[in-house]
């Protein structure tokens, strides 16, 4: 099997930056995860009006708190595996992340 530096060598012109990394990280801990149901739903007009709410405290709760969890799994496999970790970030940031800003 290639190594992984080989297979992601190409997929980030001018090398993977720290930027690359931070928005493999919001993917993996706040976009793919609680986020992806509300985002899920039907558009109304209400959500047009920014004077109201569009989410709830209950629903910011689980946001906030998977997206901890989840940051806290990932440091922790950077930690203890940095060759895993360096693997998931570069799958992820190219399978979510290529139309970002980098």
């Amino acid at each position: 099997m290639a190594d992984h530096e080989d297979v992601f060598a190409g997929k980030f012109p001018n090398g993977f930056s720290i930027r690359d990394e931070a928005n493999a990280l919001v993917a993996l801990a706040f976009r793919n995860g609680p986020l992806e149901d509300l985002h899920a739903g039907k558009h109304t007009e209400l959500l047009d009006d920014p004077s109201l709410s569009r989410i709830t405290d209950a629903e910011m709760k689980v946001l906030m708190i998977n997206a901890c969890e989840k940051v806290e799994q990932l440091l922790r496999l950077k930690q203890d595996n940095p060759a895993e970790y360096d693997r998931t970030v570069k799958s992820a940031s190219f399978l979510y992340c290529r139309s970002w800003n980098r």
